[in-house]
């Protein structure tokens, strides 16, 4: 899964794969982060290196320039030019068809938009707005746009999961059915990856907008925003 390879001295992202189901030690370590979890400072460092966590929206345009994007279409406009030669070959009802299609087919393109822009909200309702992370060695709430990769998070029954996580202390079910279908909660410990399994179904990681139905556990982020599960999606 893609990562965010960054140091407690500062060092900037690399580009590298972060494997969250590598040793733990070496899991802190390209994460940089200790039992205390990250500084204050470091965490806002990272925010300005990585940005929020957040479902990333791309942003709204009129409907009038959405329509003209679609009509100025590569496609479209070779459907264009079949058009004008169909009524200049004296062929004017494929002309009249070739019309039709290309606003047919701009007509369920922007539907298609739309339809993906409400998705893209409905996913952002599984974000919490408030996550409780540990930083300077002190357990605080902080806006989930603000937990930033490296950062420990504490999961406890009811909470919904902030961001994609490795579990590094106590056990928490977890409602994982906006990912996999399965209507039962599954079980996530802090214990060593199993081998040869999916990264949903590793036993020790848990992912961003689930929800914690039992259970009390400390995880250590390691993807945020669009780099999650949940982010995937919504791309």
């Amino acid at each position: 899964m893609p990562a965010r390879s960054a140091g407690g001295a500062g060092t900037e992202a690399t580009g590298e794969v972060t494997d969250p189901r590598e040793p733990l030690p070496l899991l802190r370590k390209e994460l940089g982060t200790g039992p205390s979890g990250l500084s204050g400072r470091e965490a806002s460092r990272r925010l300005a290196v990585y940005g929020p966590n957040q479902v990333r929206r791309r942003e709204r345009t009129s409907l009038a320039r959405e329509a003209a994007q679609q009509l100025a279409h590569p496609l479209a406009l070779l459907l264009w030019a079949a058009g004008a030669l169909a009524f200049v070959g004296g062929i004017p009802v494929l002309g009249w068809a070739i019309l039709a299609v290309i606003m047919v087919n701009a007509g369920f393109a922007l539907l298609q938009e739309r339809q993906a822009e409400r998705a893209v909200e409905a996913l952002e309702a599984y974000l919490p707005e408030r996550a409780k992370v540990i930083r300077d060695g002190e357990s605080r709430a902080v806006d989930v746009a603000e937990v930033a990769p490296g950062d420990l998070v504490v999961l406890e029954e009811g909470d919904k999961i902030p961001a994609d996580a490795r579990l590094v202390e106590g056990a928490v079910e977890v409602d994982l059915s906006m990912l996999t279908g399965e209507s039962m909660p599954v079980e996530r410990v802090a214990a060593p990856a199993e081998e040869g399994l999916a990264l949903l179904r590793e036993p020790n990681l848990v992912f961003s907008g689930t929800t914690c139905v039992g259970g009390r556990a400390v995880g250590i982020v390691f993807a945020t925003g669009g780099h999650t599960e949940l982010g995937r999606i919504a791309a």
